[in-house]
Parts: C-alpha cells; sequence; structure tokens
C-alpha cells in the first residue's frame, strides 16, 4: 500500500512538472506569435521608410544637379559678359559701350508712343455747327531710371516730343508748316531719397504727379516742380509738398517773386482678396502771388480742398471699378474771378463765389482685354485753377479757353488690349458751358482715337 501511494504521489508529481512544461510552451507559443506580428509590421514600416527615403535622396539629387546646371549657366554668362566688356573696352572694338558709373548699380529705361487722331465739333447756340479742328497728334516719352541701392538713392530722365505746355504732352502734325520734325522738352527730372525702412521718401525736381486724383483736380500730363515727402505702409499713405508755379510772377512791371504751391493728402489704400478700396483728401493752398499773376489781386485766392475715392471687385470674369471725385475753392471771391466774359462766354451777374465746386463719377468694367469706361463730370468757374485743370474735357465747349473750367457733360471711352503692350482705344466727350451770357450758350463734342504701345 506504502508503494502504491508512493507511485501515485510520483506520478501526480510527474505529471504537475509536464502540466507546467506545456502551459509554458503554450505562453511562448503564444508570446512568440505575437511577437512575430510585432516583427512583420515593423518590418514593413521600416521597409515603407526605406523607399521614402530613397525617393527624398532621388529628387534631392535632382535638385542639386539642377542646381549645379544653374551655376555653370551663370559662370557661362558672367564669363561671356567679361569677354564682351574686355573686348569693347579695348581702342579698336566696333562694339558699343554701355558703362554705368561707380554709383549706379540699377537702370531701368522706359516709355511710350501714343499716336492720336482727334476732331473736335463746337456748336454755338446761334449760327451754325462749327467743325473747330481735325488733327492728328502724337505724344512719345522716354525716360530712365537710375538706382544706388546702397545709398538709396533713386535719379530720374525722361524726354517727351510732344509739348511745352504743363497739362499737355501732346504735339499736333504739322501745325506750323508741312512736315514739321516736331519739338523736344522735358519730361521728368527728379531725385528721390528713400530713409531705410521707414516708408519715408524724399523726391526733388521735376516729377510724376504724386498725388492721387482724378482727372477734376490735376491734367494727367501734368509734371509739379519742386518737393514731395512721402510715407506710406502696407494701409496708410501720406504726402506733403511745396510746388513752383511761376517764376516771373509781374503784370506789366519788373517783379520776379515766386508764385507758389503748398499741399497736402492723406489716404488709405485696401485690399481683401478680390476686392480694393482708396480714399484719399488733401488740401493745396496757392500763395498770394499766384494769386496776383492768375487773378489780378490777392485778395482772392486758390484755396482747394479735395476728395477722391474708388472701390474695385472683380465679379466672375469682370473686374468693376466706381470712382469719385470732388474739389472745392474756399478762396473764391466774387470780385475777383478767373473766367472771364471774353473767353468763357459767362453772363454779367456771375459768381465766382457760387461757382467753386467741381466733381466727377464714373465706373470703368474690364472684361477679358476690353475695357469701357463712362464719367460724368461738371467744373464750375472758379472751382480748380485752369493752369493745372484737365486739357481735354472742355476743348470742345470752349474753343477759345483753357483748361475744362465752366463745363459740364459725358466721358465714354473703350480699350482694347491687342498685346501686352499694344492697345488702340477711342473716347468721346460731350460737354456743355455751365454758364453763358450774350447767347453764347454752347456745346461740343471731342472724338479721339489712339493707337498706344508702351515699353
Amino acid at each position: 500500500m506504502l508503494k502504491m501511494r508512493r507511485k501515485g504521489c510520483l506520478s501526480g508529481l510527474a505529471w504537475n512538472r509536464h502540466g507546467r512544461l506545456l502551459l509554458v510552451l503554450f505562453l511562448c507559443g503564444t508570446v512568440a506569435s505575437s511577437y512575430g506580428q510585432d516583427n512583420a509590421a515593423i518590418l514593413q514600416q521600416i521597409e515603407a521608410m526605406k523607399k521614402q527615403i530613397q525617393t527624398q535622396q532621388e529628387q534631392l539629387s535632382a535638385l542639386q544637379k539642377q542646381l549645379q546646371q544653374q551655376q555653370t549657366a551663370t559662370a557661362n554668362v558672367q564669363q561671356e559678359i567679361k569677354a564682351v566688356a574686355e573686348k569693347s573696352s579695348g581702342t579698336d572694338s566696333s562694339l558699343p559701350r554701355v558703362l554705368l558709373g561707380k554709383g549706379i548699380d540699377g537702370l531701368a529705361i522706359k516709355g511710350d508712343l501714343r499716336l492720336r487722331y482727334e476732331h473736335i465739333n463746337h456748336d454755338p447756340e446761334v449760327g451754325p455747327d462749327l467743325r473747330r479742328k481735325s488733327r492728328f497728334r502724337h505724344r512719345v516719352r522716354l525716360g530712365g531710371v537710375w538706382t544706388n541701392s546702397a545709398e538709396d538713392w533713386e535719379i530720374g530722365l525722361g524726354l517727351e516730343a510732344g509739348s511745352g505746355d504743363g497739362t499737355s504732352a501732346n504735339d499736333s502734325w504739322n501745325k506750323g508748316s508741312a512736315w514739321e520734325s516736331g519739338d523736344l522738352f522735358l519730361d521728368y527730372a527728379y531725385a528721390k531719397h528713400t530713409l531705410g525702412d521707414t516708408g519715408l521718401s524724399l523726391t526733388v525736381g521735376q516729377q510724376k504727379n504724386p498725388w492721387t486724383c482724378g482727372m477734376v483736380n490735376f491734367d494727367g500730363d501734368l509734371r509739379p516742380t519742386g518737393a514731395t515727402l512721402a510715407w506710406k505702409d502696407d494701409l496708410f499713405f501720406a504726402n506733403i509738398g511745396a510746388y513752383n508755379i511761376r517764376s516771373d510772377n509781374s503784370i506789366g512791371g519788373n517783379s520776379q517773386d515766386l508764385a507758389n504751391m503748398y499741399g497736402g493728402q492723406i489716404g488709405i489704400n485696401w485690399k481683401e482678396e478680390d476686392l480694393s478700396a482708396r480714399l484719399a483728401l488733401g488740401f493745396f493752398a496757392y500763395d498770394d502771388n499766384t494769386s496776383e499773376y492768375y487773378l489780378g489781386s490777392d485778395n482772392a485766392n486758390y484755396q482747394i480742398g479735395m476728395a477722391y475715392g474708388e472701390l474695385s471687385g472683380k465679379f466672375g470674369d469682370v473686374t468693376l471699378k466706381g470712382f469719385g471725385e470732388l474739389a472745392m475753392n474756399f478762396g473764391a471771391d466774387d470780385d475777383h474771378s478767373q473766367v472771364t466774359p471774353a473767353k468763357y462766354g459767362v453772363p454779367d451777374n456771375y459768381s465766382a463765389e457760387s461757382n467753386d465746386l467741381a466733381w466727377m463719377l464714373g465706373l470703368e468694367a474690364k472684361f477679358d482685354r476690353f475695357k469701357a469706361k463712362y464719367a460724368y463730370a461738371r467744373i464750375e468757374g472758379d472751382s480748380v485753377p485752369w493752369f493745372v485743370s484737365d486739357s481735354d474735357f472742355g476743348s470742345a465747349a470752349l474753343p477759345n479757353a483753357k483748361g475744362s473750367n465752366n463745363t459740364k457733360g459725358h466721358i465714354f471711352g473703350l480699350t482694347y488690349d491687342v498685346s501686352k503692350n499694344f492697345s488702340i482705344g477711342g473716347s468721346l466727350m460731350l460737354t456743355d458751358l455751365i454758364k453763358s451770357g450774350n447767347d453764347r450758350n454752347a456745346d461740343g463734342r471731342l472724338y479721339q482715337l489712339d493707337m498706344s504701345y508702351k515699353f
């Protein structure tokens, strides 16, 4: 019996050991199976990373090869330029030489050519229609801008084969004799200094119009002579300046006093996606010498407050822009008017203080290569100085006067861009006198056909 128990105990002990062994083997198999599955996933990730690294290395090699090709091409161009420069520096060289001074690190040459056919019909209230004039004209402008980035300077010099008139750069063909060769005038000559990253700049000389405006306040060809201090950032801008109007301010005398204008303007430029807006407010004061020269007295003066605004938006394939402009002469005086009955046909009871406002409203639309424009303007007789106002708008209704004062009317325009730089277009201005006397009321039609090329 004892042996049997002992045997039974030994058998139980053997079973326990075998059971434990089987349990351990089962657990090890399970862990190994799980480990095998995780290891396969890790191997797959490692393989994917290898492929990604290989792709990136191929892209990097291609970029390095492209960079080497560009560097080689740049070196070849530099060698060719050096060779041409060395060859052109020889005394026996037939190549043209263009050498920039040490203070010039950039030169941009640009200009434009416009050929125009113009026809004017003047229709007085009394008498038959009068064809005032029919003529061909051109405006040719060519200029260069030199830059010195190290000292933040810009120098501009431009010429125009147009007119010496301050409000027109057009030259009429053969106006004095057959086959005239035309005239050559200075378009602009200025120096501009930028004050680092402050947004400030100072421009001195005969310069392009620095003011944000339309045709009511200043003609588009106007080039003021003086100094402009300008500031701008991404949203706001401001300009102040002083400009010489005349240097021979004398009325039958020997006075050589200077006649000047002082101006200031503040504004905002806003843009977001397909919408943009611009608003500018300004004031322009002409001194007593200017008033004495153009008005014959310093009791009245030109004190012009102005506002200009535009709003643009893109709607599908069409871009629309609405614009408006307002000007008022706070210095107008009934005793001293710039409009005379002889030139403007105003009645005897004309009041300068009641004709001191000018305004314009318009709409412009762009579609593909076409641009259409319509505007209505009313420029009263003493609202803006006649010597800076638009030279085209009033030319049909006021054949004997200069400027657009005392006229109102419609402006239509259509332009087609034949190519990036070449365009053809036409405009029609239908104008009437605002004030007239002695049966001198008249209206006029101005037709213009243009071909323009910019370079």
